[in-house]
């Protein structure tokens, strides 16, 4: 792995991603669901768990919002977890060890020559 540069997430951005993702999936579930196409048992258990969801325009749209604050905070933990895992030297520090890059001691700088 040595030459390798290792790139952080973004945590908002991932979370924003995430969160139109599955507000959107959630949104078109209910609207499906309103039809009687596709999904009315699913909007029936998301009922169960998200206050205002129910089977109407109404519930569909809830129901995306509730999807997007789902993804947004689900996007902005992953990240947060990434970047934690990562070891990476940035801004004079390395976030492993916590020492400078110079004299870092877990043999995670691959940015110097």
């Amino acid at each position: 792995m040595k030459g390798l540069k290792k790139a952080r997430l973004s945590a908002v951005a991932l979370g924003v991603a995430l969160g139109i993702l599955c507000g959107v999936v959630m949104l078109v579930v209910g609207i499906l669901a309103t039809q009687g196409v596709f999904g009315a048992d699913m909007m029936a258990r998301w009922a169960t768990q998200f206050p205002g969801v129910d089977v109407s325009i109404k519930g569909s749209l809830i129901a995306g919002a509730w999807g997007f604050v789902k993804g947004f905070f689900s996007g902005l933990i992953l990240a947060w977890l990434y970047n934690l895992c990562l070891c990476c030297c940035s801004k004079g520090h390395c976030s492993c060890c916590k020492g400078s890059c110079g004299t870092c001691t877990c043999n995670c700088n691959t940015d110097k020559k």
